[in-house]
């Protein structure tokens, strides 16, 4: 049976455990410790973690996983504080969203008894709370395991076969990459519904245009009540890849902008261009060695027509035709 503490137990870490439970009930002990008591109590009355912990030393002192599930700002102080605690031999991970740093504090604090091994599970929908995580959050997404030039070979294969566990599929990308790649998608989308929400509500209109708000709305500006701590401190540790994407978003806004004013065909081709990416990149298509249906499953075309309608949708079936490589958008003309 293998040993794993889980310190600060969230929303990703939640996802982990219950992965493992759910595929390898009896061949895990996982033990959680963290601040929040909620948290804790809700892993364990959900059979995601089999004991809870007052004391983050005696969690991870036998344990031969130790994953880090706490906020970006918290990390470093808990690499600090239990580096002597840690267990000779055991893979010490973590879940933040940004990996050059944590690299940094651990290759810093902690002893060369342990591995380190930076690492994060792409979940595969919106959770936007512990009540929403279920076993399947991260199964068959990937599973990015981070290394570098001080990453032994034993972690490595210790987290690979951790995330083949989860039903994940290991992807293996360097540092930077990562934290370029994690700002795009998953700080930058933080900016911009920050940036909405002050758009809007430095109009003097705001009180009575936010009597209008629509559902996309508030969709688009949800993040903007993430952690502004946390936000702040992601920022200021990426800013070089932060500046990068605000400026290639700005970019693209301004295009818009242009083309609104004086070419309303490309206007349209910029939208077309737009739908399909988005649909490309839906559909798991964007990678040649992927292998999608020409057929969508019937349940999947019943969701699609939900959301976007019976001309939306007679429009998607035929995007999907056997004759087309491609995803594209059907052009009536």
């Amino acid at each position: 049976m293998t040993k794993i503490a889980i310190l600060g137990i969230d929303i990703v870490g939640l996802c982990i455990a219950l992965s493992l439970k759910n595929n390898h009930r009896s061949e895990f002990q996982i033990t959680a410790a963290g601040a929040e008591p909620e948290n804790l109590k809700f892993a364990k009355n959900i059979g995601a973690v089999d004991k809870t912990e007052n004391s983050a030393r005696k969690c991870v002192s036998d344990a031969e996983i130790v994953i880090l599930d706490a906020p970006l700002h918290y990390i470093k102080d808990l690499l600090e504080n239990l580096s002597p605690h840690f267990s000779p031999g055991a893979t010490i991970t973590d879940t933040g969203p940004l990996k050059q740093p944590i690299i940094k504090w651990a290759n810093e604090l902690l002893p060369s008894s342990v591995n380190f091994v930076a690492s994060r599970p792409v979940t595969q929908s919106n959770l936007w709370s512990l009540e929403d995580v279920n076993s399947d959050a991260i199964s068959g997404s990937p599973y990015c395991i981070i290394t570098d030039n001080s990453t032994r070979s034993e972690g490595i294969q210790t987290m690979t076969w951790l995330a083949k566990q989860c039903g994940s599929q290991p992807y293996f990308l360097d540092a930077s990459e990562h934290d370029s790649y994690s700002s795009a998608m998953a700080f930058l989308p933080n900016v911009i519904s920050s940036a909405l929400i002050m758009t809007a509500s430095k109009s003097r209109s705001w009180p009575e245009m936010s009597k209008l708000s629509t559902p996309e709305f508030k969709a688009m500006t949800q993040l903007a009540d993430k952690d502004p701590e946390e936000n702040s401190i992601a920022a200021d540790l990426n800013a070089k890849d932060t500046i990068h994407w605000i400026d290639e978003m700005i970019a693209s806004l301004y295009d818009f902008r242009k083309q609104f004013l004086d070419d309303k065909e490309k206007l349209f081709e910029s939208f077309v261009s737009a739908w399909e990416q988005r649909a490309k990149w839906e559909a798991g298509t964007l990678h040649p060695d992927d292998r999608q249906d020409t057929r969508m499953p019937s349940a999947k075309e019943t969701m699609a027509e939900m959301m976007v309608g019976t001309y939306m949708m007679d429009r998607y079936r035929k995007m999907t035709d056997k004759s087309r490589k491609n995803w594209k958008y059907f052009r009536k003309s």
